[in-house]
Parts: C-alpha cells; sequence; structure tokens
C-alpha cells in the first residue's frame, strides 16, 4: 500500500548536522562573549543592550552556574510575558505606580528576586521614557506602548539570531560562499530519517563517485551561489522525497540554501532565514521566538499579550502555503519526529495533527520518534502521548492510548546513528 510521510524536525536536527544553532550557543557567541564581555550587567541596565539582551544576561549571572534554561528564549518570554500580567495587575503595574512616584530604578531592591527583578526594573525604564517623553499617556495607553516596545526588541532580538546562523551557513566574508559540510550532513540525516538510503553516512567525494560517470571532479569544501553543477548533484540525492512533506521548526530551509526546488513541501513553522544580504529592518527576517497560544489563555481579558504566541505572530508571516499534512485518502501515514524536545512550546501544533488524523481511532497512522545516541526521549514521548489522551472526550481511551499504539505496532522509538 502507498504511504506518506511526514517528518517533523526540531533543533537536534541542525545541530546533529554540525549548525551551532542553539540557543546557547548564540548567546554564548553575542551576549556571554561579546556584549558582557564588553559592558557588564551596568552598563546593559543603563540601556547599552537591549531589553532581552539585558534580561538574558541578568538571568545568566543568576543562574547561569545551576540552571541549564538560562539560555532557554522561550522559556524566558513566557516567564516575562505571564510576570508582566495585565493592565491592573502583575509586574508592569506596580512598575508603572513606581514610575509615576519617580523612583530611582536603580535603588529598587531585588525585593522579587530572580527574573522578575530584571524584567521590573526594565518595565520601569521603558516607562521612564514613555511618561516623560513630554507626552500624556493614560495608563493602558503608557500599557501598550510597554507591550510593542517589548515585542519590537523582541523582532530585533530574533533578527540577531537569524544572523548568527546565517553565518555559520554562509562565509560572512564572501556571502556567496557556503558551507558545504553542513549541506552534506543535513543531506545524509534526512535521507536516513526518510529511509530512502541505507542507515550510513556518505562523504562529498562518496556522492560524486556514484555519479561520476556525469562529473568528473569531487565537491570543493565550500559551495559558491553561482556552482549550479554542485547544486544539481546534491538536487538529486532528494529525488525520492516527494512523498514526504518536511514540518520544520528550524530557521533553515535547506533547498532554498541550495537554490534549488525543493522536490517535497516543506514548511519552515516559525519563519526561516533570509538569504540575502538584508538590511537591519528586512522584511524577509520573519523567524519566530514566541510561546505557546495555551499559556496565555488565562489571560484573555489582555488580548495584548496574546502578540507573543507563535499563533498570533504566524497569522502575520503567513502566506498562501499548501496544507503540509498528507492527505487521508486510504493510505499509510507515518509521522516521524527527529530533535524536537517535545516541551510545551509546540504541543498545540502536534495536538491539531493527532486529531486531524484521528490518531486513536485511524490504524493507518503511526508514530515513530528518531533519536542520536544519548538523546533518547521515552519519557518525553510518554508524556506528550499522555497528554494528548487527556484531551480525548472518551477518558477511557484517552487513559490507554499509548497501550493501544504499541499493541498496534504504531509507536515507535528508533536510535539513528
Amino acid at each position: 500500500m502507498h504511504s506518506s510521510q511526514l517528518l517533523i524536525l526540531g533543533n537536534g536536527f541542525d545541530l546533529h548536522c554540525g549548525l551551532k544553532s542553539s540557543y546557547k550557543d548564540f548567546f554564548q557567541s553575542t551576549i556571554l562573549d561579546t556584549i558582557g564581555g564588553r559592558y557588564g550587567l551596568q552598563q546593559m541596565k543603563a540601556g547599552v543592550s537591549g531589553f532581552w539582551e539585558t534580561l538574558l544576561f541578568g538571568y545568566y549571572t543568576t543562574f547561569g552556574k545551576v540552571n541549564y534554561n538560562w539560555c532557554d528564549i522561550e522559556t524566558i518570554i513566557k516567564n516575562t510575558v505571564l510576570a508582566i500580567g495585565n493592565r491592573n495587575k502583575g509586574l508592569a503595574f506596580e512598575a508603572l505606580e513606581s514610575v509615576k512616584r519617580r523612583e530611582d530604578p536603580n535603588e529598587i531592591k531585588s525585593v522579587y528576586g530572580t527574573i522578575e527583578h530584571f524584567i521590573y526594573i526594565n518595565c520601569m525604564s521603558i516607562f521612564y521614557d514613555t511618561l516623560y517623553s513630554g507626552k500624556t499617556y493614560s495608563d493602558n495607553e503608557a500599557y501598550s506602548l510597554l507591550i510593542n516596545r517589548i515585542l519590537q526588541e523582541l523582532h530585533k532580538f530574533e533578527r540577531g539570531f537569524c544572523k548568527y546562523i546565517k553565518n555559520n551557513i554562509v562565509n560572512p566574508n564572501n556571502e556567496k560562499e557556503y558551507n558545504t559540510q553542513y549541506i552534506v550532513n543535513a543531506m545524509n540525516l534526512l535521507n536516513t530519517l526518510t529511509g530512502f538510503t541505507d542507515i550510513r553516512y556518505e562523504t562529498i567525494d562518496d556522492i560524486i563517485e556514484r555519479q561520476e560517470e556525469a562529473y568528473y571532479k569531487p565537491l570543493s569544501p565550500t559551495m559558491y551561489q553561482s556552482d549550479w553543477r554542485e547544486k544539481h548533484i546534491l538536487s538529486q540525492e532528494f529525488s525520492n522525497l516527494h512523498s514526504v512533506n518536511i514540518l520544520s521548526f528550524n530557521y533553515t530551509a535547506l533547498f532554498d540554501i541550495l537554490g534549488v526546488q525543493s522536490p517535497c513541501l516543506y514548511n519552515n513553522v516559525h519563519g526561516k532565514l533570509c538569504m540575502n544580504k538584508c538590511a537591519e529592518n528586512c522584511a524577509s527576517c520573519n523567524i519566530i521566538f514566541g510561546i505557546d497560544d495555551t499559556v496565555i489563555q488565562s489571560q484573555e481579558e489582555n488580548f495584548e499579550l496574546h502578540k507573543f504566541s507563535k499563533t498570533y505572530r504566524k497569522m502575520l508571516i503567513a502566506d498562501a502555503e499548501t496544507s503540509i499534512l498528507p492527505k487521508i485518502d486510504n493510505q499509510m501515514i507515518e509521522i516521524k519526529f527527529y530533535g524536537h524536545s517535545l516541551s510545551e512550546a509546540d504541543y498545540s501544533y502536534f495536538q491539531s495533527i493527532f486529531d486531524y488524523y484521528n490518531l486513536y481511532e485511524n490504524n493507518k497512522v503511526s508514530l515513530i520518534f528518531y533519536y542520536s545516541k544519548g538523546f533518547e526521549q521515552t519519557d518525553e514521548v510518554y508524556r506528550i502521548i499522555n497528554t494528548y489522551g487527556k484531551t480525548l472526550s472518551n477518558k477511557d481511551q484517552g487513559k490507554n492510548l499509548t497501550h493501544k499504539l504499541l499493541l498496534e505496532n504504531r509507536l515507535k522509538i528508533i536510535e539513528v546513528p
């Protein structure tokens, strides 16, 4: 029977391929080594750096040695949004009252402790800029300006991350020269996950050797934008992917990097890198840092907090993309995962996919969770399936969903090299 695949990729995919794409790598390179080393926290508080850089650097200096989540930007965004609260309560409201009393931010004691203190101080700084700019604002207007200012700062932070990732793929001193090794690693891993090659890795020379009747020299360690011959060789390796749809939570788009047409449906859920030489406010830099919509459902009285949700921000950049989900037409559907943390930040996407395919009833749908050695996710897989089971209207079915999938051989956890 014909089968289709939905391959869901997380940042572990790019990391496995040698790309330093983690938030921690970015912070180490951009914030700790550059901004923090140059200025220090006090100067950052004084406005040398942006809202999120200051927040993250402060969080690192407090918790960096004991809490690995210090560099988890999406957790920081969630904590910040929930701490800010709405117009009538929360840190933003208290910060506004402090500003009205003209209190000095530098004299505010860390009564809130931890990250809340940094949020409080930064809110005060923005309110001071707003309320004493020569214009008159109501409390509601000041609050709206705060939200928009923090969101603008997030856009700037995202563009910085976009530039950082791009510089790991493209030579920053020659934007026509690409990192071929990352591309070949990604190609090998993609073919392995989709099952179209043996589970082994090839080198650039291996690829050329298989096609030596048509090509006479090996690929170079780097690839130039204009070298269509090399791009053609690499793109031929994906000719079997027509039955695969790829849903990527990364910001890299392999076929865009190659400059060739994608042989399959490929959707970057949270935006993708701009491969052009772009200006600071380039509209093509549309990558998204955000939080799951369910996190702020309890804050519905203040719609402005939804501006930080991935769903809301995805709406703002959505184009006429074809649905990424393989059609339900009496065929086998394999939903494969690799490199995703399976965290709550993206749970709403998984729930929608499981709902779409009627995971409990449809025995033609199977789940395959791939992992690399040392990164097994049995606990995470168990949690996400059981969390989904709780949403089923038939609670008894929800409780035995994992057991049913295992019994029907529709749930597998597989190690890849």
